[in-house]
Formats: structure tokens, sequence, C-alpha cells
């Protein structure tokens, strides 16, 4: 029942002085801010949901929140097999919400909040500076390891190729014995900002840590992912990286996993198939790119 009237005044109003947020607890979108809009939004395993939550205890379809009549928030169940708890009761129907109320889907907890902008606004830096590698300015391995499954969802819904590059610098560590760690810092800042140059504006750099960097490529198959892995190592080859007036030889190892877009491959066996095909590069003698085209394991259910 649409909010109408005076009531659907002081309601847009109040959306405007608040951010109506279901805040993540734990699993693995750990910290995610989910913005409601007051229009019915529907959670759940599957892609084709507003807001989908990787947990296998979540249903294809679980959950919607929306505007109830009186302008507060309701949340329904949508049938789903391990219920909808607030508060620790299992919900029947619909149930209005609070601030401070705390959701719980499968095995994913939520608390529903009311930010104020000014709020939101702090929250966005903190989350970005999180999210960001010191040092390079890139990405780090905690937005990575949320980005990957948004990613391959994104694959899956449409049916899409999805591409994941790790790459390793070789003998790093030989550059921070004979030069120093400075040295070692700068040349870390230098190739992330080098990387970064180098790929789409939609594809996705990060620094895991020490000497490894990753990019994630939408859209990529086999061949475009091996056109520009090949590309951006030799493109580090050639690296004009100098120190002392002593140009120092920096080469990368790549490995590379692509991703067909169908259902059943999760995301650690993405990243576990490109960390594969990485340390067959360093075996097979490093400065070279190694690939492959990951495949969804069998059903079970029906053998393919």
């Amino acid at each position: 029942m649409p909010v109408v009237g005076t009531e659907f005044a002081r309601t847009v109003e109040r959306l405007r002085e608040t951010r109506p947020t279901l805040l993540v607890l734990a699993g693995p979108v750990l910290g995610a801010r989910l913005a409601l809009s007051g229009a019915p939004t529907v959670f759940g395993r599957s892609p084709d949901c507003d807001v989908t939550l990787p947990d296998e205890g979540i249903s294809s379809r679980h959950f919607e929140i929306a505007l109830g009549p009186d302008g507060r928030f309701v949340v329904r169940d949508l049938g789903s097999t391990n219920g909808t708890l607030v508060n620790g009761e299992r919900i029947a129907g619909e149930r209005t919400l609070e601030p401070g109320d705390r959701l719980l889907a499968g095995h994913t907890p939520m608390r529903f909040l009311l930010y104020t902008p000014a709020e939101d606004e702090l929250l966005n830096e903190l989350e970005a500076r999180a999210l960001q590698d010191p040092l390079t300015g890139l990405f780090n391995r905690r937005y990575f390891e949320q980005r990957v499954v948004q990613e391959l969802q994104f694959a899956n819904r449409h049916a899409a190729m999805l591409a994941l590059a790790i790459l390793d610098i070789d003998h790093f560590k030989a550059v921070n014995d004979g030069w120093g760690h400075p040295v070692g810092d700068r040349l870390l800042l230098e190739l992330g900002s080098y990387l970064r140059g180098c790929v789409r504006t939609e594809d996705v750099v990060v620094r895991h840590g020490g000497e490894e960097f990753s990019i994630l490529m939408r859209e990529t198959d086999e061949t475009g992912a091996r056109v520009t892995a090949e590309r951006l190592r030799t493109g580090v080859e050639a690296f004009p990286f100098v120190q002392s007036g002593n140009r120092i030889p920096i080469t990368v190892s790549i490995g590379v996993a692509v991703a067909r877009g169908r259902k059943g491959l999760l995301a650690a066996q993405l990243v576990e198939a490109a960390d594969l095909q990485l340390y067959r590069a360093k075996h097979e003698g490093r400065n070279r790119v190694c690939c492959i085209v990951v495949e969804p394991p069998p059903n079970p259910a029906t053998g393919c």
C-alpha cells in the first residue's frame, strides 16, 4: 500500500534528512552498507535480486524491504527456507523496522540504521580509506575479496567472460636487499601507477600486499586476457626504473584465469586457478604469462 498525502510528504522529508541503511555485520560482504531508497528492494542469493547476498543459507529470493503505509520501513519474508529473523524472532508476514533492529538471513547478520548525511559522508570516506592500499593508492585485498564476488555474479548473470590476472614482481627481494626498502617502495608505487594507466577504466587494479598485484577484467575472454597480460609483461620488462643513475631491470610473472560466466563457479576457485597459473609461470622460469580457462565443477545431480 503506497504512502500518500501528508504522510508521504513527511516521509520524503525524512528520507532527505537520513540515509536508511542495512549494515552487514558478518560474512563475505562484511561492512557493506546497503542503502534503502524506499522502493521495494528484494534481497537474496540470486543475481536477479536487487541486492545479491553471497550466502548459501540465503534463499534465491529471501526477503524484501519497503516503505509501509505509515512511512516506516517494513521487512517481509518471501517464503525463504531458513526464514528471516528480526531481533532473534522469525517473522511471519511483515514486520516494521526500528533503528537499531538486527536482521538475520541465512548466516548474514545485518542492522537497520538511519544515518545523517554527515555521518554517511564520514563513513564513505572511512570506507574508502579502509579499501585503499596506503602506499600505491590502489584498491587493497579487502576490496578485492568483495569485488571478485560481485564481478563473478555479474558474469554469471549476463553469461559474460571474466578474467583475473595475478602478477608478482620477479626477484623483488633482491631489489630490497640490494637497494633498500625505500627504493623497493618506490618501485611498487611506480609499478602500481603504470598498471593503472595500462588497463581500461572499468578494470580493477589491486595491490594484495608485498609485490603481488591483480587485475579484474570484465567481459574479457581468453584471447583478450592473454593479450593484455603479455602487453603488461613486456611493458614492465621495458620499464625505465632508475636509481642513482642505474637502470634496475624489472620483470613480472603473471597467472591468468578466465571464467566463462556459467553458474557454479565460486570466486575462491577463480582466484585459486589464477594463483596456480602464477606458480606455474614462476616455476617455468619467470617473466612469462600462463593462462587457463576455468570451468565450474560438475553438478552432482546431473553429472554435468
